[in-house]
């Protein structure tokens, strides 16, 4: 079984855009990803209380097997998982939130790698910036 990075925030039934904790407490039937459209599953961890949406192989989109970054992580964050597993058999990759510059429709934006007006990760790039006091 393929695990992919937990994901925290969904579109519900009424695409309206729900943290997991909010689903915990008032539960849709369907959960989609915000970024690339594949349907979820919602694991509760009632006994964590730390829930999280999570997506399936055969749940996919086609963009989402080729550009979501909660399906295909940075090579980096793959090579650490790998060495983790090592240690923790159940760890799961973690996706980065920066700021990023889409070289293919030249937008900036804050968040996941993956572009929504492109709908792909693959022309940004991240934005360094230096903060002057």
């Amino acid at each position: 079984m393929t695990s992919y990075a937990k994901s925290f925030i969904a579109l519900d039934g009424n695409q309206r855009l729900t943290g997991a904790t909010t689903a915990q407490l008032y539960p849709y039937d369907h959960y989609s990803c915000h970024l690339c459209g594949s349907a979820l599953v919602f694991h509760p961890e009632w006994g964590t209380n730390r829930p999280w949406f999570g997506h399936t192989w055969e749940e996919l989109t086609e963009n989402g097997r080729h550009h979501c970054p909660y399906v295909r992580p940075e090579p980096k964050e793959a090579r650490r998982v790998r060495m983790l597993r090592r240690y923790v058999p159940d760890v799961l990759p973690i996706v980065r939130k920066a700021d990023w510059q889409c070289s293919g429709c030249d937008s900036e934006y804050h968040g996941e790698r993956y572009c929504l007006s492109c709908r792909t990760g693959d022309h940004s790039t991240e934005v360094i910036r230096n903060e002057v006091e």
